[in-house]
């Protein structure tokens, strides 16, 4: 009986540790938006992270099997991405893995607001 309990405390501590260690992923957003529309957008971000996580991070960042970091792209290079894939170049990434147009527009735009480790 004592053991289970143990183990319980142990196992709850172990759980709160793992989510209050987890680092938050901070974005740019410039202070002109406010109320609903800061509101939106940070839910927009959040939907954006994620699917990076699914499509991207495998070979470019900190949430999967690549990098340790996600890459800081400048706006000229995700807009050269995005135009890339909107030509459906066979070579885009987001071409190849049919990321739906709405999908990557969540992606780059993550991408562009999230507040990079040099800022």
């Amino acid at each position: 009986m004592k053991t289970s309990i143990a183990a319980a405390v142990i196992l709850i501590c172990l759980i709160v540790t793992q989510c209050t260690t987890q680092k938050r992923t901070e974005y740019v957003i410039p202070e002109e938006y406010t109320g609903e529309t800061r509101v939106n957008m940070e839910k927009m971000l959040i939907d954006g992270q994620k699917l990076y996580k699914i499509y991207c991070s495998n070979c470019h960042g900190i949430f999967g099997n690549g990098m340790d970091s996600i890459p800081n792209f400048s706006k000229t290079q995700l807009e050269a991405y995005k135009s890339s894939a909107l030509l459906d170049d066979p070579t885009n990434h987001s071409v190849a893995l049919k990321i739906r147009p709405d999908d990557l527009d969540l992606i780059l735009q993550f991408l562009a607001f999230r507040k990079s480790k040099q800022q």
